[in-house]
């Protein structure tokens, strides 16, 4: 197993334990059982579409998917929203023709290539 599937694991675990949090939480302040599965179910969607374009980006050598879904988090609205956006910037549209990979607005651009700490 390579570092990007083994990202991919960690990262839909810790999507799906934020989600957890989150649903109980909502549950704690009193919102309904249907209203708040339905945000966990949404909030998993999200966090595990979310590290699947972040999975195709690190199999091409760009660690920026990983590093966004790192500083958005999981779980609820507001880091679906900022993780969402921050990936679909980093991809170009061409992303949902080219399932499961995902295309930089560049070509396949390595995030180190102008750098030499790999020659």
């Amino acid at each position: 197993m390579g570092f990007a599937e083994t990202m991919r694991i960690l990262s839909n675990i810790n999507c799906g334990l934020a989600s957890g949090v989150s649903y109980l939480e909502m549950r704690n302040n009193g919102v309904n059982p249907g209203c708040a599965l339905g945000n966990f179910f949404g909030n998993i969607y999200n966090g595990f579409a979310r590290n699947e374009i972040a999975y195709g980006l690190e199999r091409m050598g760009s660690p920026i998917g990983n590093t966004i879904n790192l500083y958005a988090g999981y779980g609820n609205p507001v880091s679906n929203t900022i993780g969402t956006l921050g990936l679909l910037n980093a991809c170009s549209p061409w992303m949902f023709f080219n399932m499961p990979g995902c295309i930089m607005p560049y070509g396949n651009f390595n995030y180190f290539q102008s750098f030499s700490y790999f020659y």
